[in-house]
């Protein structure tokens, strides 16, 4: 009991009772292990008397209550799940002391809070590192409120937004907007129907994303190609993340390796090229207070708080390693299916 950071005793055996340790939340007989939770992004907000919720959404530490509240818990995937401890700000509190702790500090957590805001990617929103031509790709991605931002050490941040417009089904893409460095980049569907072929153009430059196969696409430029992008063949057990896409690369230019992991994780591959694989509409536009504590699934992640349109309306499903409905197993607290995807 001396790890014992905050607990709540019940007679009742059917209580779901908030517990937290040095390890885990407990919430009734479910687990989240600590490990598994964003820490980084809620020490930052707590530092700043702020609690993290949905979305990114955030909410003042003095508007939780001593009796019982939502709370939300953000995981390393980016999703977000309001608990109700009885003692919402004792809890808080104690996860957010918490947090500091095993984030190196307050100190190491204001460093990494101002590079992410001189990236212009949130903390709360979960990077994925895949292997490059000349170093590492950086990949982070929130399906719901329809950003995308990747970059590597020798190439600019290439960036994908949703504007004000509706995602069109006919076509996704006049709604986005893409940017390389804070520069425009044309994007545009080739193609009626699916399978679509995705076009990235800017000056000088012009990448090509074309199906090839039921399980992978291949991407070109100036009309050769330069990588070939397949779905994850299978999920390691015990991730946390799931993987991003299994991408072969023809060239050594950082910007191509960019580019191809940008397309790979916006749109379908393999039979479902091009389809666009971004959250719905109504849900990109619910307010940040509202956001804060709703139940906000990313699709990034194993477990099942992760699954919902964030996962299952992203064009990968039937594909290899899963079923339709969400993402592989849960990692802690229940179970989930398989969104046959990764990225």
């Amino acid at each position: 009991m001396d790890d014992l950071l905050y607990g709540e005793s019940s007679r009742s055996p059917l209580a779901r009772r908030v517990q937290l340790d040095k390890g885990e939340v407990r919430i009734g007989r479910g687990r989240v292990p600590v490990a598994e939770l964003n820490l980084l992004a809620m020490a930052d907000a707590y530092l700043r008397d702020q609690w993290l919720g949905g979305g990114g959404a955030e909410r003042p530490l003095r508007d939780l209550g001593a009796s019982r509240d939502s709370v939300p818990l953000t995981r390393v995937s980016g999703s977000s799940r309001p608990v109700k401890p009885r003692r919402a700000a004792e809890f808080a509190r104690a996860l957010g002391e918490l947090a500091v702790r095993h984030s190196g500090g307050p100190e190491t957590v204001r460093e990494q809070a101002d590079h992410a805001l001189m990236l212009d990617v949130p903390l709360w929103i979960a990077r994925r590192a895949a292997s490059g031509p000349a170093g590492p790709v950086t990949v982070a991605v929130d399906r719901l409120s329809a950003r995308v931002d990747v970059w590597a050490e020798q190439a600019w941040l290439l960036q994908l937004r949703a504007g004000e417009l509706p995602l069109a089904p006919s076509d996704p893409t006049r709604s986005l907007r893409i940017t390389l460095d804070r520069q425009p980049v044309e994007l545009f569907l080739r193609e009626r129907y699916p399978p679509h072929e995705v076009v990235l153009r800017m000056v000088g430059q012009e990448w090509i994303l074309r199906r090839r196969g039921t399980y992978g696409s291949r991407l070109l430029r100036e009309g050769h190609e330069i990588a070939e992008i397949v779905k994850p063949r299978k999920f390691p057990s015990g991730q946390v993340l799931l993987p991003l896409a299994e991408i072969s690369h023809h060239t050594s230019e950082p910007l191509d390796a960019v580019a191809a992991h940008m397309l790979a994780v916006s749109f379908g591959i393999g039979d479902t090229n091009g389809v666009i694989r971004l959250g719905a509409d109504d849900e990109r536009r619910v307010s940040s207070p509202k956001r804060w504590g709703k139940r906000w699934p990313t699709g990034a992640g194993t477990c099942r708080g992760d699954t919902g349109l964030g996962a299952s309306l992203d064009g990968w499903r039937g594909g290899r390693g899963g079923g339709s409905g969400g993402d592989a197993s849960d990692g802690g607290d229940g179970g989930g299916g398989g969104d046959g995807g990764g990225e």
